[in-house]
């Protein structure tokens, strides 16, 4: 009997291992995986190109898989308060996109490191007047764009509203309601906007703008991504802040989408760095060095965005069948990016990244979240200004109401005292009255 006991219970304990064995050897098989982090606000479809591409690379070349795991909590400054709160101990090897001021801020607060990639040579350290890449190495350009605006032709068309071709044509009144953009705290690019608005037209006038700009719009969206997609569907037929190539891989989908070069603009390197302390720093090397390959690039440009390199022709990609080649060369009417003859501002990088946090807070708070009480107060103030108009054609004396309606106005724009400039404005019409 204890025989027939002793047998069942060598059984049941082999019949136990056999049960955990095959999780036991797969644990072990997944700690033996090659890893590596991206953190970034790049997009899905380049994430989704990346991954495949360097995976590939990855078995080619060491004959072992790897694992990528991507975090994209949202735009730029979110990914950038992202790194921050892991502080000395990041869940990710790769700082993964963002243009320059979201690098210099986390090369400032000591969060990345320098290496230079192999290839990065073939980038060029500035362009127009724009770093492109670090002189000390905390980052480098993969892909540059420039900033634009987005427009639905078919929708501007059927409104019969020309397609607005200057910052100060988009607070015209007959784009009222047909203008979208995202905010700049949720997306880079939005950010970069505002910045473009504060260095070309003076603080006092790009905040000025932003007011007038912010009565325009029909809403606000979630993030650059959403911007293009209510502009390509059709549902606003005008998107502020979009990277130079969404209207590229929209037109390659099918939506009749075109992108609008501002008066005003800058370049935008789409940048890459090492984080500080990164848990899989060897592996993180070796990523970055492929990303600057020509292999790399070619995965960039599948993924819709440019290619960095000045050695890249679209054409040449074209015959040898990288499918984005022509819509790339479509998009830019040259054959690399770098061919293109643009106009930037005298962009001050510096103060871009020193005042980042300032700038995001002074939109939330002075416009976001007083958008209802802003457009309030200028519709009043327009009101009010039509009545003046309409008074002094009567002949009427509108002098007070006039100064006063004045004083609203600068209330509203220079101020930003929505409240002092309703009561201004109502004072005014009550001028008018007597």
């Amino acid at each position: 009997m204890k025989k027939r006991i002793g047998i069942w219970r060598i059984f049941v304990a082999l019949s136990m291992c056999a049960l955990f064995l095959p999780g036991l050897v797969f644990k072990a098989q997944a700690q033996g995986k090659d890893k590596i982090g991206w953190v970034g606000p790049i997009y899905k479809e380049l994430s989704d190109s990346l991954m495949k591409g360097f995976k590939n690379y990855y078995l080619k070349t060491y004959n072992k898989e790897v694992d990528i795991t991507f975090v994209r909590p949202g735009g730029w400054p979110v990914c950038v308060d992202k790194v921050r709160a892991w502080g000395d101990k990041p869940d990710a090897d790769v700082f993964l996109g963002a243009g320059a001021p979201a690098h210099e801020v986390l090369k400032k607060e000591g969060m990345i490191v320098p290496y230079r990639p192999k290839g990065s040579e073939m980038v060029p350290a500035d362009w127009n007047g724009m770093k492109v890449k670090d002189a000390a190495d905390s980052w480098a350009c993969f892909s540059p764009w420039i900033v634009t605006n987005l427009y639905n032709e078919k929708v501007l068309k059927a409104l019969r509203l020309p397609p607005p071709k200057t910052w100060r044509d988009l607070a015209n009144p007959i784009y009222r309601g047909n203008i979208v953009q995202t905010l700049p705290y949720a997306s880079g690019t939005q950010h970069e906007v505002i910045e473009i608005h504060l260095q070309a037209f003076g603080q006092a006038e790009g905040w000025k703008y932003n007011r007038l700009l912010a009565a325009q719009l029909a809403r606000f969206s979630t993030g650059s991504t959403d911007t293009t997609h209510l502009v390509s569907r059709g549902e606003v037929p005008i998107g502020i802040a979009q990277p130079q190539m969404n209207a590229m891989v929209a037109r390659k989908d099918g939506y009749p989408v075109r992108d609008l070069l501002p008066d005003k603009t800058i370049l935008v390197p789409e940048a890459v760095a090492l984080l500080e302390n990164a848990p899989n720093e060897g592996i993180g090397k070796i990523f970055l060095d492929w990303l600057f390959s020509i292999e790399g690039q070619k995965y960039v440009l599948e993924g819709g965005y440019f290619t960095a390199r000045k050695d890249i022709n679209f054409s040449a990609w074209e015959k040898e069948g990288v499918t984005m080649a022509k819509h790339a060369k479509d998009a830019l009417g040259v054959d690399s990016f770098w061919d293109l003859n643009v106009g930037f501002i005298d962009y001050d990088l510096d103060l871009a990244a020193k005042r980042w946090d300032e700038v995001n807070r002074y939109f939330e708070f002075e416009i976001y979240r007083k958008w209802g009480e802003l457009k309030s107060s200028l519709f009043l103030i327009e009101e009010v200004e039509g009545e003046v108009r309409a008074a002094k054609a009567k002949n009427i004396d509108v002098l007070k109401a006039e100064e006063r309606i004045g004083e609203a106005r600068k209330l509203f724009e220079l101020d930003g005292d929505y409240a002092a400039a309703r009561l201004a404005a109502s004072q005014a019409r009550a001028m008018l009255a007597r």
